[in-house]
C-alpha cells in the first residue's frame, strides 16, 4: 500500500492506503525500527460466465515493510482505520526525542 510517513517532536505518524478491507483483515506489527503492514483481500466471488476484458483490481496477500525515522514505543502503538486508510501514531521512545541543552556561554 502507498503510504504517508510524518514525524513530530513526540510521534511517527503513518497514513497508509488501504481499500476493500475490514480492520480484520490488516495485520501491524513493530519489530526494532521498521514496522509492518499485512493483509489479505479477498475476492468477493468468482465470475465463470463472463470473459474478462480487463482485470486491474489486485486480490491477494500484500505486506509493506517501513523503516521508521525514529525508535519508537511499539506497545503504546495507536491504530485506527476508517474509509479505506489505515492510521498509526508511533510515540516516540524517550531517546529518540530532540533535547535541547541550555548552554553557559562565558
Amino acid at each position: 500500500p502507498a503510504v504517508d510517513i510524518y514525524d513530530s517532536k513526540d510521534n511517527v505518524m503513518v497514513k497508509a492506503d488501504i481499500p476493500g478491507l475490514t480492520k480484520d483483515d490488516i495485520e501491524v506489527t513493530v519489530q526494532g525500527d521498521t514496522l509492518f503492514i499485512k493483509g489479505e483481500k479477498k475476492q468477493e466471488k468468482e465470475v465463470k460466465e463472463k470473459d474478462y476484458i480487463r482485470t486491474e483490481r489486485f486480490y491477494g496477500n500484500f505486506q509493506r515493510a517501513i523503516r521508521l525515522p525514529a525508535e519508537v514505543q511499539s506497545d503504546k502503538v495507536e491504530a485506527t482505520y476508517k474509509n479505506g486508510v489505515l492510521e498509526l501514531v508511533l510515540p516516540k521512545s524517550e531517546k529518540a526525542k530532540p533535547k535541547q541543552i541550555k548552554l553557559d556561554i562565558k
